[in-house]
């Protein structure tokens, strides 16, 4: 039985994708996707009926990976009629329409707002520093270090060189993630971003091909083809 189980919830897994690519309401396409959660949670769960834990344990597993793909991927969260999700809020369309503009326009490409843009850098930065530190002390892979090393490097100077060359105050108003940061990266990341930031004043980087500028109206407006 805990193999028809399984299949049930490879089912339902992949059917609360498949329906998104199908012509149909955001209502109807977050009913189907919440429907495969809850039957998918209770076929997890009766996949092995003799071990509660291991059932509760798979079933919540299963409920997390699909929430958190949902706020990460989606607009299919909608808590007290407003839309939860990763990247910029919108309504759905049977809602009242959003007011003019861009409902986001410090958001980087369109897509993921400036506030949650810096606190994702903050786990990633200091993941950075601890695997830098730790080569440091003779206790990390030179390798992982150097890795880590990059990565900040590469977001600070292109954070650093995008918001300036768009015309963005620094860190795109986000000081708090920003005083973290410098904290974190022992002010490693603060002196590149800035550095890249200067830059970007002088020698502003706009291409018209990019997500940033394709997205956003404002910019369009304000940097006309």
């Amino acid at each position: 039985m805990s193999g028809f189980f399984f299949i049930v919830l490879g089912g339902c897994t992949a059917v609360s994708v498949i329906q998104s690519f199908f012509d149909h309401s955001r209502r109807s396409q977050r009913r189907w996707y919440w429907t495969c959660t809850a039957v998918g949670a209770v076929a997890a769960f009766l996949s092995v009926p003799q071990d509660l834990p291991k059932g509760v344990g798979l079933a919540a597993f299963f409920v997390g990976v699909m929430v958190l793909s949902a706020y990460a991927y989606t607009p299919y969260i909608k808590i007290n009629g407003r839309i939860r999700s990763l990247g910029v809020e919108k309504p759905d369309p049977g809602d009242a329409p959003a007011g003019r503009g861009d409902p986001a326009p410090d958001a980087y490409s369109g897509g993921l707002t400036a506030p949650k843009m810096w606190w994702i850098l903050v786990p990633l930065m200091l993941i950075s520093a601890v695997n830098t530190y730790a080569f440091v002390i003779g206790e990390g892979e030179w390798w992982v270090a150097a890795i880590g090393v990059a990565f900040l490097v590469f977001l600070a100077v292109i954070t650093g060189l995008g918001d300036a060359s768009w015309g963005y105050p620094v860190a795109r108003g986000q000081r708090i993630q920003f005083a973290v940061l410098t904290v974190v990266t022992l002010g490693t990341f603060t002196a590149l971003y800035l550095v890249a930031y200067a830059i970007g004043k002088r020698r502003p980087v706009r291409s018209k091909h990019s997500s940033e500028y394709r997205k956003q109206a404002d910019l369009r407006e304000k940097y006309p083809e």
